[in-house]
Formats: C-alpha cells, sequence, structure tokens
C-alpha cells in the first residue's frame, strides 16, 4: 500500500473511533490528536499491517488469474450448450406446429406402418422434454460457475477481513498511544468507559494465584486430601475454586456447593448427597438418539397391549370389498387377495413389528442400564430415594362360595412407605457413594468444594457442619476443599470457642489466601478491561490493597465515571480523587449511623466529615486535609482504621496528583512507572493491615506517607 492510501484509512477508521463511546469524550481535542496519530502513528500501523497487506495482494493476484480461467471455460460450455438448446427449440417447435402428413413425410417417409405416423404426440413429448432437460443443464452450470467464482474469491474476501480487522486494531491501540502523548502531560491519558467483565467471574482470563497453584498442586500430587482455605471476605476463596473446575488438569468432576445460610442437622448432608450422586450420575454419557430413548422409555405396557391388539384386529379383520366373488360367498375371516386385504396384511404386520421393536429397545435399555457402573447406579438409586418418596401396597381378597345359598370373602391390604433417611444413614450413603466411585471410576480424582462457610452465624454449628464433612475425608480419589473466612475464624478464637481448633485439626493443610501482588492485580484489570492504564491499576491496587474483590470495585468506579462524563476525559488524579472520597464518605457516614447520639466519637467523626468534604471541594489541598487528620482521635478501633484509611487516601490522592507530573509516566516499566509501583505496594500494604494493632497499622501508615521522590524518574 502506498502511504496515502494508509494515512486516508487511518483517519477514516480514526474517525468511526472517535463516535465510539470509548473514544467520544476526547472529540474536543480530536484535531491535535489525529495530526499526532499521523506524525507518530502511521508507520508503525503500516508495520503492524504489512503482512496482511502483502496476503491480500497475493491472494487478490491468485483469485484474478483464476477467475480469467474459469470464466473461459464457463462462457465455453454455456455456448456449447446454448447451441443444443437453440437446435432442440427449433426442433420442438418445427414438432408442434407441422402437420401430421408433414413429419410422416419428413420422419417416416412417407410411411404409415412408422411410429411416428401411429403416435406424433409421443415425439412431440419428447423434444420438447429434451428441451426442457437442456434447459435445466443449463442453468445448473451457470450456478455451479457462479458458486465456483464465489468460492476462488473466497480467499480475498477473507484476506481483505483480516486486513480490516488488522487495521483497526491497530489504528485504535495507536490512537490511545496518540492520545497518552498529546493529554498526558495535562494528566490524561487514554481510559475506557466499557468493561462488562469488572465483575466477580471465572478465572480463564488472568494469571493463576499463587494460592490457586498451591492447591491445585497439593490436590495433584496426593491420592485423597482434605484441605482448608481461609482467608478474608472477597479475597478471591470462590475464585479458587471456579479455576479448578475450569483447569483440565484435574480429570474428574469439581463439585462447588454453597453452604446453607441456616444449619439444620442432616440437611446439609442430603444437600452434598445429592450434587456428589448428580455428578457421578452425569458422568456416564448417553449414547447417540436420545430422544428415540426417551420416546421408548415413556411407552407403557398399557400402549404396547393397545398396538399389539390393533396388530392382530388388522389381520383378522373381514374383507369387506363389494367384488362379485365376495358378494357371492360366505365372509371369510382371512385376509383375500383384494386389495383391501393386501392393506390389512401390511398394517398388521408393521403395527406386530413395532410392538416387537419397543419391546427389543425396552430390553435392550434395562440390559444398558444393568451394565452401567456400580457408581452410576448407585448414584441414580440414591437420587431416586432422595427426590421421591416411594409407596409399595400389596392387596389380597379371598372369596368362598358355597352353590348358590352361602357367599362369603375377605379382603387384607399392605402399605409401606419409605422413611427418610437420618443424618447418620445420610453420611453412611455418601461415604459408601464415594467408595464405590473410587474402585469403579475411570477418572482421576473427585474435587468437592464447600464455599461460603463464614454465611454461618452460630460458631456452635459451622464446627458441626466440620464434623460432618470429617467423617467423609480421605476416601481414595476424592479431594475436599473447605472455605471459611478468616474474620470468622479470629471471632470464634475470641471467644474462646472451638472453632479454629475443629477447622485447623479436621484438614490436612489449611492455606491462607494472599492478597493479590501488583502484577496479579495488572492481570485482572487488563484481562478484563483492554486498555485499562497501568497507571490506574497500580492506584487502584494501592486503594484495595490487593484484596480482589475491592480491586474490581474500584476499577469498575473509574470506569462508570468517565462513562457518566462523556462530554470530557477526565484525568488521572480527578478519577482517583472520586474513587476515594466517595469510599471514604460512604464509610463515615456509615460509621455515624452506627453510633448511638450520646457518643462522644460523634464530633470527631464529624470533623473528619467536613474535612474530606473540604478536600473534596478543593478548599484542602491534600497536604492541609492531611495535617488536620493527623490531630484527630477516636477510641474504637474500627474507627481508628477508619481514621488511618482516609491518611491512606489522602496520600494516595497526593501522589496522583504528582504522578502526572512525571514525564511519560504512562509507560508501563518506565522509570517513574517503576517508582510509583513501588509508592502503590506501600499504599497497599498499609490497606492491608488496617484491621492489625495499632503499632502494625501506623508503622504502615508512615511508610506509605513517605513524600514521592520527583528526582527519581530523571
Amino acid at each position: 500500500m502506498a502511504a496515502p492510501t494508509i494515512a486516508a484509512e487511518i483517519k477514516t477508521i480514526a474517525g468511526r473511533l472517535f463516535e465510539r463511546q470509548e473514544f467520544k469524550h476526547y472529540k474536543t481535542c480530536q484535531d491535535e490528536i489525529l495530526s499526532r496519530l499521523l506524525a507518530d502513528g502511521t508507520e508503525k500501523i503500516k508495520a503492524a499491517t504489512e503482512a496482511d497487506a502483502i496476503a491480500l495482494s497475493r491472494a487478490t493476484s491468485r483469485s484474478a488469474r483464476e477467475t480469467k480461467r474459469h470464466s473461459r471455460r464457463l462462457m465455453l460450455s454455456l455456448l456449447c450448450l446454448s447451441g443444443a438448446l437453440i437446435a432442440f427449440i427449433a426442433g420442438s417447435l418445427f414438432l408442434s406446429i407441422a402437420s401430421n402428413a408433414t413429419l410422416v413425410k419428413v420422419l417416416a417417409g412417407g410411411s404409415k406402418e412408422n411410429w411416428v405416423a401411429r403416435d406424433p404426440n409421443t415425439l412431440i413429448f419428447l423434444s420438447w422434454a429434451v428441451t426442457a432437460i437442456c434447459t435445466v443443464i443449463i442453468l445448473e452450470e451457470w450456478l455451479r460457475g457462479r458458486a465456483t467464482l464465489r468460492a476462488i474469491l473466497q480467499p480475498t474476501k477473507t484476506a481483505a477481513d483480516v486486513l480490516e480487522r488488522s487495521l483497526a486494531s491497530s489504528v485504535q491501540e495507536a490512537l490511545s498511544a496518540a492520545i497518552n502523548s498529546e493529554l498526558g502531560p495535562r494528566g490524561i491519558i487514554a481510559f475506557p468507559t466499557h468493561a462488562p467483565r469488572l465483575v466477580e467471574l471465572d478465572v480463564a482470563h488472568f494469571r493463576q494465584s499463587r494460592t490457586t497453584a498451591y492447591i491445585k498442586e497439593f490436590i495433584l500430587e496426593h491420592e485423597a486430601s482434605a484441605v482448608g482455605l481461609a482467608g478474608t471476605r472477597g479475597s478471591g476463596k470462590s475464585t479458587v475454586m471456579r479455576s479448578l473446575v475450569a483447569d483440565p488438569e484435574i480429570d474428574g468432576p469439581v463439585i462447588i456447593v454453597p453452604s446453607p445460610v441456616r444449619y439444620d442437622a442432616g440437611e446439609f448432608i442430603r444437600i452434598l448427597l445429592g450434587e456428589v450422586a448428580t455428578a457421578i450420575s452425569q458422568g456416564h454419557s448417553r449414547p447417540t438418539g436420545g430422544r428415540l430413548r426417551g420416546a421408548v422409555e415413556r411407552i407403557s405396557a398399557r400402549r404396547l397391549l393397545m398396538l399389539a391388539c390393533f396388530g392382530i384386529l388388522a389381520g383378522v379383520l373381514p374383507d369387506t370389498s363389494t367384488s362379485a366373488s365376495m358378494q357371492t360367498s360366505s365372509v371369510s375371516w382371512l385376509p383375500s387377495n383384494s386389495f383391501g386385504g393386501l392393506i390389512a396384511n401390511v398394517t398388521s404386520i408393521a403395527l406386530l413389528t413395532l410392538v416387537m421393536l419397543i419391546l427389543m429397545g425396552k430390553v435392550a435399555l434395562r440390559l444398558d442400564a444393568e451394565a452401567l457402573p456400580p457408581d452410576i447406579r448407585q448414584a441414580r438409586e440414591l437420587l431416586r430415594e432422595l427426590r421421591w418418596e416411594t409407596e409399595q401396597g400389596s392387596t389380597t381378597k379371598s372369596t368362598l362360595k358355597v352353590r348358590s345359598f352361602f357367599e362369603t370373602s375377605g379382603e387384607s391390604s399392605l402399605k409401606l412407605k419409605s422413611r427418610a433417611m437420618t443424618r447418620s444413614e445420610l453420611v453412611s450413603a455418601l461415604r459408601d457413594l464415594l467408595r464405590c466411585f473410587a474402585r469403579h471410576t475411570k477418572t482421576t480424582r473427585m474435587v468437592i468444594c464447600v464455599d461460603e462457610l463464614d454465611k454461618i452465624n452460630d460458631p456452635d454449628h459451622l464446627v458441626a457442619i466440620v464434623n460432618e464433612l470429617k467423617d467423609l475425608f480421605h476416601i481414595q480419589k476424592v479431594h475436599f476443599l473447605v472455605t471459611v473466612s478468616t474474620d470468622a475464624l479470629d471471632s470464634f478464637e475470641q471467644r474462646g470457642l472451638a472453632g479454629r481448633d475443629a477447622f485447623d485439626s479436621s484438614f490436612d493443610t489449611v492455606v491462607h489466601t494472599n492478597w493479590l501482588t501488583l502484577d496479579e492485580s495488572l492481570d485482572v484489570t487488563n484481562s478484563r478491561c483492554t486498555g485499562f492504564p497501568p497507571i490506574v491499576g497500580m492506584l487502584c491496587h494501592a486503594w484495595s490493597g490487593g484484596l480482589a474483590r475491592d480491586l474490581l470495585r474500584a476499577a469498575r468506579g473509574a470506569v462508570e465515571l468517565q462513562r457518566r462524563t462523556p462530554d470530557e476525559p477526565l484525568s488521572v488524579d480527578r478519577i482517583i480523587r472520586n474513587l476515594v472520597f466517595d469510599d471514604l464518605e460512604g464509610a463515615v457516614r456509615a460509621s455515624m449511623r452506627g453510633l448511638p447520639d450520646c457518643d462522644e466519637q460523634l464530633d470527631g467523626l464529624w470533623r473528619l466529615h467536613q474535612c474530606l468534604a473540604a478536600a473534596r471541594r478543593g478548599d484542602l489541598t491534600p497536604d492541609q486535609a492531611q495535617e488536620d487528620i493527623s490531630g484527630m482521635s477516636l477510641k474504637e478501633p474500627a474507627l481508628q482504621a477508619l481514621l488511618a484509611k482516609a491518611r491512606i487516601g489522602l496520600s494516595l490522592l497526593w501522589i496522583a496528583g504528582i504522578a502526572t507530573s512525571l514525564p511519560v509516566y504512562w509507560i508501563e516499566g518506565g522509570k517513574a512507572s517503576l517508582h510509583l509501583r513501588r509508592k502503590a505496594e506501600e499504599h497497599a500494604a498499609a490497606i492491608k493491615v488496617l484491621g492489625e494493632p495499632t503499632p502494625i497499622l501506623e508503622l504502615a501508615v508512615q511508610t506509605a506517607l513517605g513524600k514521592l521522590d520527583r528526582q527519581y524518574s530523571k
């Protein structure tokens, strides 16, 4: 491609991009961004799309040669067939218009014994039939030629589509770089406004965490295991479980069972038994023809008997033909050789054959069910017992009659109704099913995940569930992964209860989920939101502390903020400012509502609220607000943590404001970016210890409040 063509394409694609919501708020600076794009990105775009452009050129030349060759061949074929069609049409018209005498004279040499003289209409019909066949052949040849031509041009169309997508992707990437280069010194960078995956989804889109890798390795290295997974709410415990479901190396079913909100003795084991039995029963692949199989299974014995009766009646009903022989003879109950008798015979044979086939199908299905592996048969029996209450009954009736003057009778009935299994029976049934699965399965293992035990408020109930599960641990090929929040374990320990002991002593290992590192947080934001700037990802990590749920919430809030202001692009410090102040003001209001009216700490919270509001309006700089907050004191540990978080947030605002003054801060891997990474990690470490004792928290806060070295990036 020539350079002017590339430039024109770039302008066209960039114009379409500026109409999209993601870039619409940059339209006020469109001309200068476009100039920067053409100056800096034309050669890069040309180099990125050069291979696709060469492929399109080769495909075009190849298609041109093949199209020319195919067109010549098709034209020659159509000319020959058209000549034949004209000849057939002329002959058919002659045969249709000419008189019989002319036809006899021309075609039969004047002989009236020739078949042409006897039946000229047949010849006319045959001539027009051949003409029609020739017309169909020409039409088919033309359609086949068109289809072949489309097939020849398809590689060119595919190559053109590939080049178009590659060019659009390269222009979009270069446009983001042009926005950063042109507006970056003003603190404005390219930022997305559409991020549908910034929610808690699966983990197929980003790198495996250290916790997931360790648990997976532990499961793969042992024949059976019981692993406890503890961590703060929102730290990604459920994500670890979902990653095992999507991992092909597990080689076996992975079952995730959420714990009940209210504990009922035996009910949780019943739910767990149902989930395990369902997973095992579905492990047997059904044969093909599932609809036919279901239809055969639904046909009852009564319907089969009705079909058989219809078949027999169709064969023995008299032939009601009104032929002369039938009228003079007596009625015969055997089918005659008439047409009606033939229909009766065919119907009878068809119905009886259908009945035999259905019977054979039912026998085959029964044999197939009996041929299932024992674990699948046992799982299906347990499912039937769990879902349905079975009732068996028998009735006996006896009658005694002596001639015609004495008669007596008696009747007795017996009904047996199954009772629900007790907790111990449920545990025993589940244990037997798992052992049967281990003996007969072809898979390597089964992983049973019990999630969200922290939903159970009563610690005694948590201990009861753990003890119920403990009876099922260490069955060969069966691995248990049970989660509970660290907050729940800490509360049990503080109350002097045995919750932590029961949890720790029941498992082979207890793994504590690690908060995301900075690199893992950037992986999350990049994989779930295309074009998410690294600088904003670092600051979101710093404000969330690496807690997965809070990281997604912060990143989603940043994207939504830009989407709500479509008329102007937002700077980095403005995005972080809104994010931090929204969280802090919400936390302060919630804390004030949670205190009684007479609490003396309300004054301190109100001062904190006023200070944050002034800083948000711009009446106070982050440094001034930091000085005001540093002189405040609150008594309760939760409020002290809130005060420390406010100090960290103000420091983060100062960092965001200073960061945008550093050269090329938006480029990942540069000196400025490396220094910002260190400060983001320090702020994340401070957020992570908000619940720790005051000396630990104060040390982390003081480390995070260290000033950013401007000279580092030079």
